[in-house]
């Protein structure tokens, strides 16, 4: 069969970060390793390809077509679904992050199936409509959906990625400055169960990691510069680290390294992030999520701001570039923004992200949505009421906060390879919009 596998952009606003970050589409990478000897398999990466899907499609014949989606791309995936369906009349099957916990916003009349695990090794059968007893698939039967049982999907029973695609786009997938990032994966799910995160219920909430051995061989076998190891927590074993580290350094792997971690393992493990560092650490990106203890408990963050401080301080010391993630609450008032801006500077933070507390789909909260839109659901966007301002008060000291980090990034030569100007205008854009009462873009 000839076989579409596809992957939505990530916004149609301005802020899709193209020539940014560019996330190479390591799953689908997986499933056309799977496919690629039985059948006809094409990716498409609508954040790379220049051609629309709707003219792909036009001029190309598929007989499946598999899309992945996060929550903010939900719209898109299903706009592709109808019209695939329209044009090449074929079967659909959706899968992704967001099918994993709402598999339910997929149940249109144009979607045969809907995979909701990483048991991506089904989709041949899936294909064939070989079904019975295929695990973490939701199926159309006489108008409706059935759920087949929902089980926890081991990392290892998956092959290693074929990056045929990867290596035909060399001057894209970049993380800031770091250009051609390959992406690797060591575990599925979290082993914390941090409030805000969609991540930690992935899996069946069941954490499974890799042997050391098998993610080294991976980035041996690979012979690209640059690695980001997208493990929502890269830094949580370091018995694991340390044979990592241990094992590079023999086998003279030379790389730059991008990783998830938390600010209480830095703190604690000095020494490993030393080593780490030689080894070509070079970004570590860290929840640092809020500078007051009350907020992190609020968060079930289990970590606390002292640690943060030590992780900063550490971070700094041995020249690592520390990507410091925040979360503007909805509980801030107009002064949390000025004192978030504050501890920025004052503890020097050069790489920083500002992101929106979104209460997301498919996990439990008291809050109550103001938008229905998918794509709201992207941390740039307020999808429920904040607790103390009004929207446009709190629209406004949020684009305000993003202006002021955008200057102090300039003023520090942080992201030479953007247009500051042509971001900053933007939001200086947006803030007249939500006053006169639109939605930011």
């Amino acid at each position: 069969m000839k076989i579409l596998l596809l992957r939505c952009e990530e916004s149609r606003s301005k802020y899709d970060f193209q020539g940014v970050i560019e996330n190479e589409p390591l799953d689908l990478e997986i499933i056309y390793t799977l496919l690629k000897d039985k059948h006809d398999v094409t990716i498409f990466d609508k954040q790379v390809e220049k051609e629309s899907v709707k003219k792909h499609l036009l001029n190309n014949h598929y007989d499946v077509l598999y899309v992945e989606a996060r929550s903010f791309q939900e719209s898109f995936a299903l706009e592709y679904v109808h019209d695939f369906k329209q044009i090449c009349k074929g079967k659909c099957i959706v899968g992704g992050q967001h099918a994993q916990l709402n598999y339910s916003r997929f149940y249109d009349d144009d979607v045969d199936y809907i995979l909701c695990g990483y048991n991506y090794y089904d989709l041949d059968r899936i294909i064939n409509d070989d079904i019975q007893g295929v695990n973490n698939l939701c199926y159309r039967q006489d108008n409706e959906f059935i759920c087949n049982e929902f089980k926890m999907v081991e990392i290892d029973d998956l092959p290693l990625a074929d990056r045929s695609y990867f290596y035909q786009h060399p001057d894209r997938y970049q993380y800031l400055d770091i250009k051609h990032a390959m992406w690797i994966r060591s575990a599925f799910s979290c082993p914390y169960r941090c409030k805000f995160c969609l991540r930690n219920k992935m899996n069946m909430s069941s954490y499974c990691r890799r042997s050391v051995l098998d993610l080294v061989n991976e980035i041996k076998i690979n012979d690209n510069e640059n690695v980001y190891i997208v493990d929502d927590d890269f830094l949580y074993d370091r018995n694991y680290i340390m044979n990592f580290i241990d094992l590079i350094k023999t086998e003279n792997i030379k790389r730059n390294y991008i990783c998830y971690g938390r600010s209480d393992f830095i703190a604690a493990n000095e020494d490993i992030m030393k080593q780490f560092k030689e080894i070509g650490l070079k970004y570590v990106l860290v929840g640092i999520e809020d500078i007051y203890d009350n907020r992190l408990n609020d968060y079930n963050k289990l970590n606390n701001t002292s640690n943060n401080l030590k992780c900063i301080e550490i971070c700094q010391k041995y020249d690592i570039n520390l990507m410091a993630m925040f979360i503007i609450g909805l509980d801030f008032k107009t002064k949390d923004f000025y004192d978030l801006y504050a501890y920025i500077k004052k503890h020097h933070l050069r790489h920083v992200a500002v992101s929106i507390y979104t209460p997301e789909i498919g996990l439990d909260h008291d809050k109550e949505y103001i938008s229905d839109n998918p794509c709201d659901f992207d941390y740039l966007h307020l999808v429920c009421k904040p607790d103390y301002l009004s929207v446009k008060q709190f629209y406004f000291h949020y684009y305000i906060l993003l202006i002021r980090l955008f200057i102090k990034g300039y003023r520090e030569k942080v992201y030479d390879f953007i247009d500051y100007g042509d971001y900053i205008r933007s939001f200086i854009k947006n803030i007249f919009k939500v006053n006169r009462n639109e939605n930011p873009v």
